[in-house]
């Protein structure tokens, strides 16, 4: 569960239309313009697998920011776009209600606002320490293994955590371990890489779009990559890239022109990936997968990363391994050996691109 909360000195909300892309049965009744003076305004969005843990967990968040702002009144505003992983509007309808419920009955007066409208909406914050805070909920690790399962397409989206595969339970046994930030993340990160470039002899690392959303990418993986090449002749890495974005199809061709002899030798090995908004990184002991805090727009890269799931685990990492085509590379193309092949890999994508949206007007 996400929270955007917002002290604001005024504020007002007006439902403009019913959203057309949602269940119309949960769309409630429209409300008129409403006005608030001195308030909390939180813009609130479920996600897949939040359940009474996670509401428990919110409440008692509301208790920590009373005491740094004051305990006030709470506008409670759905807004579904706060995450990729948004959960199914029955669910979010449900929760935010148990939300508003359980704030209640801690002492909190609560006006929860309509779901289901585009709004028009004004606010004026106070602009003092803490006037603008972010939350994320994030449940158990086991949640967010399921969370990572449904993303890849492993597990139907209504895929409940007791319906996990059998094989999943068996990896859930690891020491799976919630980043809770991006730093922490970034950290792990850069360390599974000095390890793997300490290790003795053969290392191998298989990525996908790791830092890409960074501002400035070339000061964090994208210059470790190039020093692996030129320096670490006996690590070998696997680079899966979402070639339907240009963006990346671009880095591919820069790879290929500037790293020939690694592409020719196979210590750089490129592949296309399917997956937008993912990042991935490998090596023989560890694992870590990153999800962006803000979605991008359709068909684009990450943007920043929010938390990551690791596990340094050297089993675990071999059976990621063997299925790491599977989740990350499009296995009709499979490994890309020379840029003429890039080109029509590249072609081909920005074609069904084309036939897409024309199939879309």
């Amino acid at each position: 569960m996400i929270l955007d909360s917002y002290q604001c000195s005024s504020c007002y909300f007006e439902d403009k239309e019913p959203s057309s892309r949602i269940d119309p049965a949960t769309i409630s009744p429209p409300q008129p313009r409403r006005t608030f003076q001195n308030v909390l305004v939180v813009f609130v969005c479920v996600e897949r697998y939040d359940s009474r843990q996670e509401i428990e967990q919110v409440a008692d968040e509301f208790g920590a920011l009373a005491d740094l702002l004051g305990k006030r009144p709470i506008v409670l505003c759905p807004n579904v776009h706060l995450s990729v992983d948004r959960a199914p509007e029955k669910q979010a309808v449900l929760l935010v209600a148990e939300l508003e419920k359980l704030l209640s009955e801690r002492g909190y007066e609560v006006h929860r606002l309509s779901f289901g409208y585009h709004k028009k909406y004004g606010l004026e914050c106070n602009g003092n320490v803490g006037s603008v805070v972010g939350r994320r909920f994030y449940g158990s690790e086991r949640k967010q293994f399921l969370r990572l399962l449904t993303r890849l397409g492993v597990c139907p989206p209504d895929t409940l955590p007791k319906d996990m595969p059998v094989w999943a339970e068996v990896l859930m046994e690891r020491q799976l371990k919630v980043l809770g930030n991006r730093r922490e993340t970034y950290d792990v990160a850069k360390q599974m890489v000095e390890d793997q470039l300490d290790a003795t002899g053969n290392g191998e690392l298989w990525t996908c779009m790791l830092f890409e959303g960074e501002r400035q990418p070339m000061d964090d993986y994208l210059s470790q990559l190039y020093t692996i090449i030129e320096n670490y002749p006996d690590v070998r890495v696997h680079r899966a890239m979402n070639l339907s974005v240009p963006g990346f199809s671009n880095a591919a061709r820069h790879l290929f022109r500037k790293y020939p002899d690694a592409i020719e030798s196979g210590r750089l090995r490129i592949y296309n990936s399917k997956v937008s908004d993912i990042e991935f990184l490998l090596s023989r002991h560890a694992v870590l997968l990153a999800f962006p805090q803000i979605p991008r727009k359709a068909g684009s890269h990450a943007g920043e990363i929010s938390f990551g799931i690791y596990c340094k685990d050297a089993d675990f990492a071999k059976n990621l391994i063997q299925w790491y085509r599977t989740f990350l590379v499009d296995p009709r193309f499979g490994w890309i050996r020379t840029e003429s092949d890039l080109d029509e890999v590249i072609s081909e994508l920005e074609e069904e691109a084309f036939q897409e949206k024309h199939e879309d007007d």
